[in-house]
């Protein structure tokens, strides 16, 4: 990043730039101020409509069962869970651009840590890489469903419509 700031600033001396600061990313439970980019980034990533609001409900633990990836203010990730005792991994989304920083095996470590009593299952894509993720930390492919994205995607959508449900045995 600094060398293109600085090939910038060499390229438009007349031109006053403010000076730049790295931030690290964050990593905290999902709050309502970060509902709007959520949703955002989940409807770039899967499909519009999708609202994650009852999961800051107290009795859904999001201390436990969310982590949004954010850097400044910008919600760069985010991991859900459907709660403490189904375990099931709704939606794991990282904003593009952003993928080659760890975000998604930050967040998925997170949740394995926090929910270490429970089984966590989810379905995937057949053919998302994201399968290499689940794999290095231990999921197994349980069943492969066909179909499983029909009601989600358009008719002609060129999407995968199959997934494979995986599960971590605990």
């Amino acid at each position: 990043m600094d060398d293109i700031y600085l090939h910038y600033r060499l390229s438009h001396p007349e031109e006053e730039l403010l000076d730049y600061s790295i931030a690290p990313i964050d990593y905290a439970p999902l709050a309502s101020v970060h509902l709007p980019q959520v949703h955002d980034l989940l409807a770039a990533t899967f499909w519009p409509g999708i609202s994650v609001a009852d999961s800051t409900l107290p009795e859904n633990e999001p201390e436990k069962c969310t982590v949004v990836a954010t850097y400044k203010r910008l919600v760069v990730g985010v991991a859900l869970l459907s709660g403490p005792r189904e375990g099931y991994l709704m939606y794991l989304a990282v904003k593009a651009g952003w993928d080659a920083a760890g975000i998604a095996t930050t967040m998925l470590h997170m949740l394995v840590v926090r929910n270490q009593d429970t089984d966590i299952t989810l379905h995937v894509s057949a053919d998302n890489p994201a399968m290499l993720l689940y794999n290095r930390f231990g999921f197994k492919a349980e069943e492969f469903v066909v179909g499983f994205y029909d009601e989600y995607l358009p008719r002609n959508s060129k999407a995968c419509k199959n997934a494979f449900r995986l599960r971590l045995r605990r």
